[in-house]
């Protein structure tokens, strides 16, 4: 390596370098004062450098003088006084870069003043420094070049393996990340997010598994999901079996004090929906009988369940479910279509003839029919839909729209 010039930068240029170093270096590059300009960079490496050049200034300067080098025209003889000065200047450069720089680099300015430090320090020859920076930055195609340049082969070999693996990672990880937006846009939400879980070793896969996570947290969960439609129409559907009481995630929730927190319970059998106590303290009354314990009561037609004194449900059967409407207490009008998933959702909700309600792995998943174009979230979706917190379903041929709570 050729020795740094051990002259000292004027003080008067440390002075104004301090104050704008960018138009500093600007007019010595194009006074091509190459000397002054090594020895200011010089002073900038290092415990001496002047500490208000902040290192976006200094990439910023950098660049100036290496776009100059770059339009140079090469000295006719690389041994004479000219070459050692242009080498000089692009070590000076150089060290003054890679002094600031954590290695390896930590953000996207230092990326970038290693990277061009890097370079400097090919064209001076010193292909050792460069390859160890190209290593830093993972730039191993670089690296490579710079070791072969060196004549170390072995390391020139372990950079073109270590580059194919990389390579061989990233594509893997383009082959997810396409799968993955496929999956989101088609509507199967909850296979994205796994696929996500598995891209690792890209740029992409921090802020990929970002996105998964955002759409993880809007997953609808539990045994319900409530829809509105037209004319702020609130529809709550809740695949059986569906609990009744004061518990937010069971499938019809009440707010009554007086009624428990998982009161009755509603489940298929074979002769039909019924009801039965969970066990709670006031009691469960159908057509005014109260429900012995363990013991279930078919609903068929229309009839009330009386949920203690203040909260009572009328039923309606609807196709293989049930319409159930809040008559009294806190949440009086408020609708619950039950049944055995996937829930119809037609039987309340006529614009939806041909929709249903599943629950897979805790998510309640919308399905469709072949011959029905759905979309969910501004996309067309496959035949079935994870839903989101937030979503819009559309069914553009019957301009029907309803919104996910």
């Amino acid at each position: 390596m050729t020795p740094r010039d051990p002259r000292a930068a004027d003080p008067t240029l440390s002075v104004a370098a301090g104050r704008d170093l960018v138009a500093l270096v600007g007019r010595l590059v194009r006074d091509r004062s190459w000397d002054t300009l090594t020895a200011l960079f010089a002073s900038l490496a290092g415990e001496e450098g002047l500490p208000s050049a902040a290192l976006g200034d200094l990439d910023a300067a950098a660049r100036l003088v290496t776009d100059a080098l770059g339009g140079l025209t090469p000295p006719k003889n690389p041994r004479g006084a000219q070459a050692d000065e242009l080498r000089a200047l692009c070590l000076a450069v150089a060290d003054a870069l890679l002094d600031r720089c954590a290695r390896p680099p930590l953000t996207e300015v230092e990326r970038r003043a290693l990277e061009r430090g890097a370079g400097l320090l090919e064209n001076a020859g010193d292909h050792r420094r460069a390859a160890l920076a190209y290593e830093d930055l993972g730039a191993d195609e670089k690296a490579a070049l710079a070791w072969g340049a060196l004549g170390d082969l072995d390391r020139m070999e372990a950079a073109h393996a270590r580059e194919e693996r990389r390579l061989a990672t990233a594509r893997a990880a383009g082959e997810t990340l396409r799968r993955f937006e496929a999956l989101l846009t088609g509507g199967e939400r909850l296979r994205a997010v796994i696929a996500a879980a598995a891209i690792t070793g890209v740029e992409e896969a921090a802020t990929l598994r970002e996105r998964a996570a955002a759409v993880e947290r809007r997953l609808c969960r539990g045994r319900a999901v409530s829809l509105r439609a037209a004319g702020d129409f609130w529809l709550r559907v809740a695949p059986l079996p569906a609990d009744v009481g004061r518990d937010a995630d069971v499938g019809v929730p009440l707010r009554d004090p007086a009624v428990s927190r998982r009161h009755a319970t509603l489940r298929a059998t074979p002769e039909g929906i019924v009801v039965e106590d969970c066990g709670s303290r006031a009691g469960v009354r159908v057509g005014g009988a109260r429900l012995a314990p363990g013991v279930a009561i078919p609903l068929r037609g229309e009839g009330e369940i009386a949920l203690g004194l203040t909260s009572a449900l009328s039923f309606r059967a609807a196709g293989d479910g049930l319409l159930v409407e809040v008559t009294r207490g806190l949440d009086r009008g408020a609708r619950v279509l039950v049944g055995a998933a996937p829930v119809p959702l037609g039987a309340a909700l006529p614009a939806a003839e041909g929709l249903a309600v599943q629950v897979l792995h805790d998510v309640l998943r919308l399905e469709r029919p072949p011959e029905l174009a759905v979309r969910v979230d501004g996309h067309f979706i496959g035949p079935a839909c994870d839903l989101l917190h937030g979503d819009v379903i559309e069914i553009p041929s019957r301009g029907a729209r309803f919104e996910v709570a």
